[in-house]
């Protein structure tokens, strides 16, 4: 079995170099004076260059043809050799100085996106977002694995999927999260959030943030928090993940919320077991069940009202001025305002999917329909009033509130996705665990922990997204679930 284990090595050292990548992109943002960015813009192209001349050499060509042959391989191993190829396939069909030029201007975009966020001026921006679009596109021509240029780009992210995947799930869901969206607006009891828009102590939200990420079993043994202009998780290795979160200090839920989201994206890097660390394998099986993860957390536990059952009398104690003289069930719908709104990361768990919906929209057209640029804030804005029914005062609410298209197209649709995955996998823990709101009550998180790195976390990409929602609960993915989920928790806060 030498040819298996070879394999394996190869891909090991490549995964370390990756490591090395995710460590240079993490201390950039978290450290790095804002200075430097042209030469970690050379180093992160470097890792590229060297990470994409390793898979596609031929050698890597060679392993995967002698570790074809073998027989009797284990489940891992086939699906070790399943995604070496795909790494292999997709490294051959791309120039190497694409794959150097993405890199570059990736990074220095990212920089000149801070720049624009802050200013409010998509201008400063606008150079680097008309490049990557140009890049972007050049590399769906060369991969050339999907009916469209589109679904190729999708693919990278949620394997197996298309546009018309996509489409199919996106059109049904959109109409219904409008009907229950229009039928909450129309309640004449809603929740008030001004609660939560009062000066809350920066550092005391940090403090709080930490013990809530404590109790969900956040290992900082391997793992810290820091703070970063955007949240994002960050593994160096498999025993080495780090998250980031971000302050408001007129508005609490940002960082509890987006403290407790990349907490679960942790807990799945966190999970994988022993024979995959470090390897091929030990990533998410795509990131719409990485999506799924850091929903499931924020959402269904961290918004639930046994999960404030716990925590409520807690940040009542810290702080005292801003809670005295309101209830826990107040505090509780306050959390979960339904509201259109202008920033993604912000958004309610109804109306977050609207958010994905006009980013899919857009992307489709800029990929393949030659929208120009310049016409993009514009068209963000109709988007955003045509299904949110609000209009962006500025660019930095707008079309420059995500880092995303300063890399990456085909990457927002996987987050919806985390809604409905999640959904569906919640659904099946609560039928080994009916009684796991008693134990959020008690602020006890292990037994779904545990439900999760049994049946999700342990396995990386050993399955395929879609064998693993089966494998789960004997269905494909189902959006009814989340429907459901959204109505049997919504009504009743709004008292309907």
């Amino acid at each position: 079995m030498n040819e298996m284990k070879e394999l394996w090595e190869h891909f090991t050292e490549i995964m370390r170099l990756s490591y090395i990548g995710e460590l240079l992109g993490w201390d950039q943002q978290v450290n790095m004076p804002k200075g430097s960015v042209k030469g970690r813009a050379e180093q992160h192209a470097l890792i590229r260059k060297l990470i994409h001349s390793r898979i596609k050499s031929d050698k890597t060509g060679e392993l995967i043809k002698n570790a074809k042959k073998l027989d009797n391989l284990s489940e891992t191993e086939l699906a070790m050799i399943r995604e070496a190829k795909r790494e292999y396939k997709h490294a051959t069909r791309i120039p190497d100085d694409l794959v150097l030029e993405i890199a570059k201007t990736a990074s220095l975009g990212n920089m000149n996106w801070q720049k624009a966020r802050e200013k409010k001026d998509f201008s400063i921006f606008k150079p680097f977002l008309k490049k990557m679009i140009n890049l972007r596109i050049k590399y769906a021509e060369h991969l050339n694995t999907g009916p469209t240029l589109y679904s190729t780009l999708l693919d990278i992210y949620e394997p197996g999927s298309t546009y018309e995947w996509y489409s199919k799930i996106f059109n049904a869901l959109k109409s219904k999260l409008i009907k229950i969206i229009t039928k909450l607006d129309n309640s004449s009891d809603k929740p008030d959030q001004s609660i939560l828009k009062k000066y809350y102590d920066p550092e005391k939200q940090w403090q709080m943030s930490i013990e809530i990420i404590k109790k969900l079993n956040f290992d900082f043994n391997i793992g810290r928090q820091d703070k970063s202009t955007h949240p994002f998780t960050a593994s160096l290795s498999s025993i080495d993940t780090r998250i980031t979160t971000r302050i408001w200090e007129n508005f609490l839920p940002a960082c509890i919320f987006g403290t407790i989201h990349e907490c679960g994206h942790a807990l799945y890097e966190m999970g994988f077991k022993e024979e995959i660390q470090d390897s091929l394998l030990a990533e998410g099986t795509s990131l719409g069940i990485h999506e799924s993860q850091s929903r499931l957390w924020e959402n269904i536990v961290g918004r639930s009202e046994e999960f404030w059952t716990y925590w409520y009398p807690k940040f009542q104690k810290t702080f005292p001025e801003n809670l005295k003289g309101y209830s826990m069930e107040e505090f509780y719908r306050s959390m979960n305002v339904v509201q259109p709104s202008f920033i993604r990361v912000e958004a309610d768990e109804v109306t977050y999917g609207l958010h994905i919906i006009l980013r899919f929209e857009l992307e489709k057209m800029i990929i393949e329909e030659n929208i120009q640029v310049d016409e993009l804030p514009g068209l963000w804005n109709e988007k955003m009033e045509e299904l949110l029914g609000i209009t962006p005062p500025d660019d930095a609410e707008g079309i420059l509130q995500d880092p995303h298209w300063g890399g990456d197209f085909g990457y927002f649709p996987t987050y919806a996705l985390g809604n409905l995955y999640g959904a569906q996998i919640y659904n099946e823990a609560l039928k080994e665990m009916p009684n796991l709101a008693e134990d959020f009550k008690k602020g006890e998180f292990k037994n779904l922990l545990d439900y999760l790195n049994e049946n999700v976390y342990q396995y990386g990409k050993i399955y395929r997204p879609s064998d693993l929602i089966k494998r789960i609960s004997g269905e494909d993915l189902n959006p009814d679930y989340f429907i459901k989920r959204i109505e049997e928790k919504f009504y009743p806060i709004y008292n309907l």
